[in-house]
């Protein structure tokens, strides 16, 4: 079976989650996100910029050290790539305004991202917020 070439926006991607998600090396990122860059989040939260993605993605890291996305599906349409991913960690530091429990959390999410210039310009994410809380707050029975 012949596979297809990976297209300029999905490799990208493919970087963002490996290079900036997975490892914090943000130092890519204004190779890779448009400086006018927007974030719509599942609780309705807006950020815009590549400082306010920073922002976002740090507070993650700063809370889950050992942070990893792990791509399960993706789909391209023109100028947008959606990807559904399994987003995993340790809960070793504050997060959110809790304080690190040692617990693990497992949270499947989706993102529509359009890219302007193979550059990501907007992601829209989707992900149930009170599943991850319950996963690092629930009591181990």
């Amino acid at each position: 079976m012949q596979t297809s070439p990976v297209s300029a926006n999905l490799a990208v991607l493919r970087r963002f989650v490996d290079e900036i998600l997975n490892h914090g090396r943000f130092e890519v990122m204004a190779e890779l996100v448009h400086p006018d860059y927007r974030y719509y989040g599942p609780d309705g939260s807006e950020i815009s910029g590549r400082d306010g993605l920073k922002g976002l993605i740090a507070g993650f890291r700063d809370g889950f050290s050992d942070l990893n996305a792990q791509i399960t599906s993706e789909i391209e349409e023109g100028e947008y790539v959606v990807l559904t991913m399994v987003l995993t960690g340790t809960h070793d530091g504050d997060f959110a305004g809790m304080p690190p429990s040692g617990k693990r959390f497992e949270l499947p999410i989706a993102v529509v991202t359009q890219f302007v210039n193979r550059q990501i310009i907007e992601d829209r994410e989707y992900y149930d917020t009170a599943t991850m809380v319950t996963q690092l707050t629930a009591d181990a029975r």
